[in-house]
């Protein structure tokens, strides 16, 4: 195998992995500061393994827009609810969820448009 093609298989995993593994913590954990936690840490050691400039940054507009979209328009419309959410509603660990998957969708974004 080439450098280049492992370099990419190595990318690709490295924007998959953190979705797979808030899978596995959510399945696996059952309490809401448990999975909040995991989160965090997960969040963490991507963006330490691979940071590029300004990633903080999309990940904050991220946990702000659903955060007002978990909470504000669904104390609105209230189509989804969570039993125990304790963040006016809301799992708490919900926009930093959405925070994390704004970098991630961008990281494989932007490794499809680099690699088409």
């Amino acid at each position: 195998m080439t450098n280049k093609k492992s370099h990419a298989i190595q990318e690709i995993f490295a924007a998959i992995i953190p979705f797979v593994g808030f899978f596995l913590i959510e399945i696996w954990v059952r309490n809401e500061w448990g999975i909040t936690l995991g989160v965090v840490a997960l969040l963490l050691v991507s963006m330490l393994y691979r940071r590029e400039k300004n990633e903080w940054l999309l990940f904050l507009a991220g946990a702000a827009l659903g955060f007002f979209v978990e909470v504000v328009l669904g104390l609105v419309y209230r189509e989804q609810f969570w039993v125990n959410g304790s963040l006016w509603g809301v799992p708490v660990w919900l926009p930093i969820v959405w925070g994390g998957g704004f970098v991630f969708i961008r990281r494989l974004g932007n490794l499809i448009v680099r690699r088409a």
